[in-house]
């Protein structure tokens, strides 16, 4: 059971991603189908749509860093030994999470404003909340995996 939920934990993400990703397609797939339907009205379905964008590119942020898949300047990095190594590595964490600490502080602020302002979406009537809350989650996922990746077990230090 605890394998299972540590495996689940590990692909936290890319399972979200993966649902948001059929939604998006369904119902982009139904939207174009009943353009040919002129009494169906599917405006909502740009609602989805852009919402489960928004979360898929947010949760894809924070997958990269499992892998260290985001840009890097890896021709230069990859040959450091030793001390300069050590030094960016930690320079390299320190940076992305002033980055994510700020996406954090100021999504938190957007997220409590939208809810505060009881802000809802045009057609479908949503929360807007449920929409920001990807930014300040993604920022906690990423600083996880961030660490995760650069603490992996039996990574050396240097």
């Amino acid at each position: 059971m605890k394998k299972k939920l540590m495996g689940f934990w590990s692909n936290l993400e890319e399972y979200m991603c993966a649902v948001a990703l059929i939604i998006m397609t369904l119902v982009t797939f139904v939207n174009v189908l009943s353009r040919k339907i002129p009494s169906l009205n599917l405006a909502f379905t740009q609602e989805i749509v852009t919402t489960m964008f928004v979360w898929v590119c947010c949760l894809a942020a924070a997958a990269a860093f499992k892998t260290d898949s985001h840009m890097g300047f890896s021709f230069f990095t990859d040959k450091l030994k030793g001390r300069p190594k050590l030094i960016h590595k930690f320079l390299r964490i320190a940076i992305c999470f002033i980055c994510y600490g700020i996406w954090l502080v100021y999504g938190f602020r957007m997220v409590i404003g939208q809810y505060n302002s009881n802000l809802v979406t045009p057609v479908m009537q949503m929360p807007g909340w449920l929409i920001g809350i990807a930014i300040p989650l993604s920022a906690i996922l990423s600083m996880i995996r961030i660490l995760q990746y650069e603490f992996k077990k039996g990574d050396e230090l240097a």
